[in-house]
């Protein structure tokens, strides 16, 4: 999947909602929302980042409020993570051909390796609705900065990797972390219920990050550059809308 192949996606997702906006019953005036999401993203790599690893997906959570003015302003939460790693000589020094290592009982271990990280933003941006039914709904775009952190996890599940250890481990992992900047632009919908409530676009991520562990055992060498990690790919959530009913005392969510 490239930039012009989730362009297409994006604007026929757009075309389904906007007709699905002007059929729900709205009232023709925009509100105060607070809201709590949960999300979901597909990542595909790019920059330094693409050098180790392939496609990935992060999960998380957001809380935000949208004003009556329709600008929007959250916080979120997101762990990464993947199976697709490019590095597969990372432990030639230590594994056998197959990819394994031996206990201190010569049983062989297998080697799992993994894309761990996690990433924190605050963001703002500005709803733009495309139905005077539903002031509320709408093109949503979006910026933020915040901080992007990612490492290869290895794992070894079948017994002690003696060569391996805590220690050892910091020497592979690539630890790397440092300021990010996002990107989104997509679709908001939020319905006249609580029920139906949702967002669905592109998004972009740009971290400019350092090697922790600076030495890399591996290539027996110290790395101490800026990398420019880049993330681009689909992002979709659900939201919870806060909202109090005039009509008596209690919430609905």
């Amino acid at each position: 999947m490239n930039f012009s192949k989730l362009t297409l996606i994006s604007a026929l997702i757009l075309h389904c909602f906007q007709g699905f906006s002007q059929n729900d019953i709205q009232a023709d005036s925009s509100e105060t929302i607070p809201f709590i999401r949960f999300q979901y993203s597909f990542l595909l790599p790019s920059g330094d980042f693409e050098t180790s690893y392939g496609n990935s997906s992060s999960v998380g959570g957001a809380i935000g409020l949208k004003s009556k003015s329709n600008w929007q302003f959250e916080f979120e939460y997101s762990f990464m993570f993947g199976a697709d790693l490019k590095r597969k000589d990372l432990l030639s020094d230590i594994i056998n051909e197959a990819g394994d290592v031996t206990d201190s009982d010569g049983e062989l271990i297998k080697i799992i390796y993994d894309l761990r990280g996690y990433s924190i933003f605050s963001s703002v941006g500005k709803i733009f609705p495309i139905s005077k039914k539903n002031l509320n709904s709408g093109i949503l775009v979006q910026a933020g900065i915040g901080f992007l952190q990612h490492r290869i996890f290895i794992d070894y599940r079948d017994g002690e990797a003696f060569q391996l250890n805590k220690e050892m481990l910091k020497g592979y992992d690539r630890l790397h972390n440092g300021l990010a900047l996002k990107q989104f632009v997509g679709y908001q919908y939020f319905g006249s219920k609580n029920l139906i409530n949702f967002y669905i676009g592109v998004e972009f991520q740009e971290g400019f990050t350092k090697n922790k562990r600076e030495y890399n055992y591996d290539t027996k060498s110290f790395d101490k550059n800026q990398k420019n990690d880049f993330l681009y790919g689909l992002r979709l959530g659900w939201s919870i809308p806060i909202r109090k009913r005039t009509s008596d005392n209690f919430y609905y969510y």
